[in-house]
């Protein structure tokens, strides 16, 4: 306690403040004890406070009183409630902190002038208070707050989040890959981490489990649990995650933000409090990871113009803990020269040399800490613009690096610079996108690499890959994914090829058939591809090659696959002839597109433009 002997207040100041603890400065009344607002001078200057009284009837006691005082007095951060003092005398056990002035937050999960905006806003600033409370608070130890729920956490003037009573809390070690702490599970009921519950061992995922209760109640308008209902509708975590699975979560939004919300920023948020609650601890997010998705749903909500980016890769390797490399074409800029430093067998690296106005702007060499024997150039004529990239990927050395690329222009092909292998990949634009820059991995070589690319439309097509003269309208095909539908299902008719395709959407509760896109007879096999409610394509990858057999010789889809964020599907018909493969950004996906005629021609991909630099 001499640590915090300066933060003693008296109690006659405190009763002074209160009008001796009278109903008309009573706020609230929670676990601890009633709540009480004052006006107290600290260090010199006044402030409003909030009084919290222990009342020992409610079950909390000196170990509460002594675990708020220890941990709070450890914290400096915006998005936790500061501890102005205390006071321990005349049998009293007072806590006094800075005032919030609009209270706790279950109060305003109803109020319809709390916007979808405000709402994000909330939920971020909450996530940036435990994500410091579980990795930054300090060097060896991290907080566990056990008793996270909208009652705990306040709003000040600017409802900007406080995070407040911790009282049930516990210090876990944070140096550490897997914190535990083995202990009596408490906390609220329809809050708690069912896992915690079960087994006592508490992790920082406990925590993750009840955060994510707490996004369904921003979204929802409602406390977690509600005695009025005696069904599953009372408990909030089991209605949320069955309303997910079915795509029916739209039916339980508060109604009055519904019309307030973009789709894309919607699909961020709700994805992220689903992952929240998955039952095994490991597949649920960090507080960080949390905190960035959020981050892209409200960029996601107050952007009206969403325009930017989609990321297409990365090939070669893909390690996150490697060293990094983006190129982004500015505002105004032409790709002038690229520079590739090259053996025969790898690319090294990468120089990139914009024209603005007359002004030519270099990059920082892009990879290799060592250089090869070939210094390349290619330079581009005034009207020439990049179109698609083709590469290759192989290993040097048991590292995966980019063995080779050529760039395409609306003119002619560059390269190949480097030595092709098996392993090649090929990105082809169609007209209206454009190339917006690279990015990938690097350390002595180009390890991997990506393409950044922009379309004048919200709608950006990738692709095709196949045939690509029509023949006719009849071969024309196309799948566009409609605003709010999930793809449930894909159908594929194959056998020695691709004959055909199909996609099912959900949407509330109902399922949609899209009409048969590909052959007009049909194959061996019929297989089908089910997703998930969570469960997202995020590439594909195939072959081209020609038909064989009583129509053969026409350039067709032999084999495809589908890649999600959980698994591969695939893959389907016979892998032969040149293989293409394409992943993007996970949030992307809109469809697919292509030709047809007996057997699936070609096919492309439909994707969303996300915001810049996400």
């Amino acid at each position: 306690m001499q640590k915090v002997e300066h933060l003693k207040i008296p109690i006659k100041e405190i009763k002074l403040a209160t009008n001796n603890f009278s109903n008309e400065n009573f706020i609230a009344k929670g676990g601890f004890g009633n709540v009480y607002m004052g006006k107290l001078t600290i260090s010199g200057q006044q402030h409003t406070v909030a009084v919290k009284r222990l009342d020992r009837t409610q079950g909390q006691g000196n170990r509460e009183f002594m675990m708020e005082i220890q941990l709070l007095t450890l914290c400096n951060h915006k998005n936790i409630i500061s501890l102005l003092g205390f006071c321990d005398e005349e049998q009293e056990n007072i806590l006094v902190y800075e005032h919030a002035k609009y209270g706790s937050l279950n109060r305003h999960l109803k109020d319809d002038k709390l916007s979808w905006t405000q709402r994000l806003k909330i939920s971020i600033g909450v996530a940036r208070g435990f994500s410091y409370l579980h990795n930054d608070v300090g060097l060896q130890h991290r907080i566990l707050h056990r008793d996270i729920k909208s009652s705990n956490i306040l709003l000040d003037e600017n409802m900007e989040a406080k995070i407040s009573d911790f009282g049930l809390s516990k210090i876990g070690l944070s140096n550490v890959d897997m914190t535990f702490v083995v202990t009596n599970a408490c906390g609220t009921v329809g809050y708690v981490d069912p896992d915690y519950y079960k087994t006592g061992i508490l992790t920082k995922e406990s925590d993750v489990y009840s955060f994510g209760v707490l996004l369904f109640e921003l979204l929802c308008g409602r406390i977690a649990c509600m005695t009025s209902y005696q069904d599953e509708r009372r408990f909030l975590h089991s209605l949320a995650k069955r309303s997910c699975e079915e795509n029916r979560l739209y039916e339980i939004i508060l109604p009055s933000i519904k019309n307030d919300m973009k789709v894309d920023s919607f699909n961020v948020y709700s994805r992220v409090a689903y992952q929240c609650l998955k039952e095994k601890r490991t597949e649920r997010p960090t507080m960080a990871w949390i905190v960035e998705k959020l981050e892209k749903a409200l960029k996601l909500q107050v952007n009206s113009h969403v325009v930017g980016f989609i990321r297409l890769g990365t090939w070669g390797k893909r390690s996150a803990g490697s060293p990094s490399w983006s190129f982004e074409l500015e505002q105004g800029h032409k790709v002038q020269k690229i520079t590739i430093d090259h053996d025969d067998d790898v690319i090294y690296s990468l120089m990139f040399t914009t024209e603005s106005r007359g002004v030519f702007h270099t990059s920082n060499k892009i990879g290799g800490s060592n250089g090869g024997q070939t210094i390349s150039e290619v330079i581009f004529d005034f009207d020439e613009e990049i179109v698609g990239v083709v590469g290759s990927i192989d290993t040097r050395d048991g590292d995966t690096i980019v063995s080779s690329l050529s760039f395409i222009t609306n003119k002619r092909t560059h390269g190949p610079f480097g030595q092709s292998s098996e392993s090649m990949f090929s990105i082809p634009l169609d007209k209206g996108s454009s190339i917006g820059g690279f990015y990938g991995i690097a350390e002595s070589y180009i390890d991997g690499i990506g393409v950044f690319v922009k379309g004048d439309e919200k709608i950006v097509r990738i692709g095709t890959w196949g045939r690509d003269d029509p023949g006719g309208p009849q071969n024309i095909w196309s799948f566009q994914l409609e605003e709010n539908h999930h793809l449930k299902k894909i159908t594929i008719d194959h056998g020695d090829l691709i004959y055909s395709l199909m996609f099912t959407t959900q949407y509330r509760g109902l399922m949609y058939n899209s009409g048969k896109a590909g052959g007009w007879n049909g194959g061996e096999n019929v297989s089908e591809v089910k997703l998930d409610w969570d469960e997202e394509i995020n590439g594909i990858s195939g072959t081209v090659d020609k038909s064989r057999g009583t129509y053969a010789g026409y350039i067709i889809i032999s084999s495809l696959s589908f890649s999600t964020n959980k698994t591969t599907y695939g893959p389907f018909g016979t892998v032969r002839g040149t293989p293409f493969a394409v992943p993007w950004d996970e949030g992307s996906f809109a469809g697919f597109y292509g030709l047809c005629g007996y057997f699936l021609d070609s096919i492309g991909i439909y994707l969303k433009a996300t915001l810049q630099g996400e």
